[in-house]
């Protein structure tokens, strides 16, 4: 079993110098799916008028610079065009600087759940660490960080979906269970253009794996994909004939409950003339 590393450890060694820009990489692994370039103009505009409160957290790989912490703060002074940038040195292992990363990923506010999903992938995939291990340094359950990895594995359009807060992860999990591509694409249109809860397309999952299976022990013919919107008729007695009505159909008159009874005993009465 692999010994949990100490904080000390994790926390490596630092110090602080004015490093060539050009000198300076983006990190090699990059966690944020997307950095809005309008984000980077206002952190620009507000560097310019304010200055760097921060300087960015980068590690030395032969002779060079990678960011771990603050390319964001790399891109503004970038496009400020800054010569030199502050660098704070970190001194450690590549676990070290993984989690150095990822505690600064974490740490924002309009983190998405797929870009949670990567960190917490390239822990686990690229440094050997338990789901324990990252939950137990990140202050979450082991199950919770499993979890998350799990969406890794989706189809991009689910991803993608998350992603930009077109439908959540409860719902896009799922979407996933259906097991079809076809019916995937077809139900998440559906919850992209009219929304759903995971409790609507869990039901839609349901009946469409039930018909897939009567469709295997050959009860049912194959049907082609029908429109989650469309809902079953239901039907009741109709209070005068009693025969079956479909509830949408029906004709509604005010009447007391006196005069009601009087028009079903006319038509009773009525009925039995004809007989």
């Amino acid at each position: 079993m692999r010994k949990e590393p100490g904080k000390k450890k994790l926390a490596g060694k630092s110090k602080v110098l004015q490093i060539k820009r050009a000198k300076i990489d983006r990190p090699s692994t990059v966690d944020r799916l997307d950095i809005p370039k309008s984000g980077i103009k206002e952190l620009a505009e507000n560097i310019r008028e304010n200055g760097l409160l921060q300087a960015i957290l980068v590690v030395e790989n032969k002779g060079r610079y990678e960011v771990v912490a603050g390319d964001r703060r790399f891109a503004a002074m970038t496009l400020l065009g800054w010569d030199e940038i502050p660098c704070t040195i970190f001194e450690g292992n590549k676990t070290q600087v993984a989690f150095a990363r990822a505690s600064e990923n974490l740490a924002r506010e309009n983190l998405t759940p797929i870009e949670e999903a990567n960190i917490y992938h390239n822990l686990h995939e690229n440094h050997g660490l338990s789901f324990e291990e990252i939950g137990k340094r990140i202050g979450k359950s082991a199950g919770v960080v499993r979890r998350r990895v799990e969406m890794v594995k989706m189809p991009p359009c689910l991803k993608e979906a998350v992603h930009e807060k077109k439908i959540s992860q409860t719902v896009a999990e799922e979407l996933w269970m259906m097991g079809d591509m076809t019916a995937i694409t077809y139900y998440l249109e559906f919850c992209i253009d009219h929304g759903a809860t995971q409790e609507i397309v869990r039901q839609w999952r349901k009946d469409y794996q039930d018909t897939k299976r009567r469709e295997e022990k050959g009860t049912q013919r194959e049907l082609p994909l029908t429109s989650p919107m469309k809902t079953k008729p239901y039907y009741v007695a109709c209070d005068i004939c009693q025969d079956p009505m479909e509830i949408g159909n029906e004709s509604v008159i005010r009447a007391c409950p006196d005069c009601v009874e009087n028009v079903i005993k006319v038509i009773a009465e009525m009925e039995k003339r004809k007989k």
